[in-house]
């Protein structure tokens, strides 16, 4: 039985091998790696899949795709197949399909700018997003890069439908990939109160 990450990159292996057994995983425990174009021949669906990955999380990019990969982060797979099919096979979403998927980016966009607060940075270098689920941390550093410093960042968040408890990100310099993510515990984080 395969294990399949729970975002966009999961949904694709499942959408890309139909028949095989697999079981959902937190994302961020995920160790594969994904390389679609062993499996998809036809160039045009081949670069959809690879919008699809390009966008996850980018803060950038067209609706259908942007929201499928935050359906897939949030566990709500069936919303984010359905916006996946209709960005695969390159078809207008229904009107109903289109505003979820624009309620979807709307909501994370109102949930990043919450979180981009400097009250939340305590000691220094050191986010406490812990009231916050781990699904939403990886669209919260790329933006976090862009508004906020690319110095190294850990970031402490809440649990994940698949992995409960509170979680420490640490990104190196510049990074939108963490180099750890591991259980968090008070220990973890060093107080200097010089």
């Amino acid at each position: 039985m395969r294990e399949y990450p729970l975002d966009i990159r999961g949904l694709i292996l499942r959408n890309i091998l139909p028949g095989e057994e697999y079981r959902w995983v937190a994302p961020f425990l995920w160790n594969g790696a994904i390389n679609i174009d062993e499996y998809v021949r036809d160039t045009k669906v081949l670069r959809r899949y690879q919008v699809l990955l390009e966008v996850d999380s980018s803060g950038m990019g067209r609706i259908i795709p942007r929201a499928a990969g935050i359906a897939a982060r949030q566990g709500r797979i069936t919303l984010a197949q359905n916006l996946l099919s209709a960005h695969i096979l390159d078809v207008r979403p229904s009107p109903a399909l289109e505003a979820r998927a624009l309620n979807l980016l709307n909501d994370e966009k109102r949930k990043i700018r919450r979180l981009l607060n400097r009250n939340r940075e305590w000691p220094q270098d050191i986010w406490n997003l812990q009231d916050t689920p781990a699904w939403i941390i990886p669209a919260f550093i790329r933006r976090f890069r862009k508004l906020v410093n690319s110095r190294s960042v850990s970031i402490i968040s809440g649990g994940h439908l698949l992995a409960s408890g509170s979680w420490i990100w640490d990104y190196d310099a510049k990074s939108h990939k963490p180099s750890q993510v591991k259980t968090y515990s008070i220990s973890d984080i060093s107080m200097n109160f010089d």
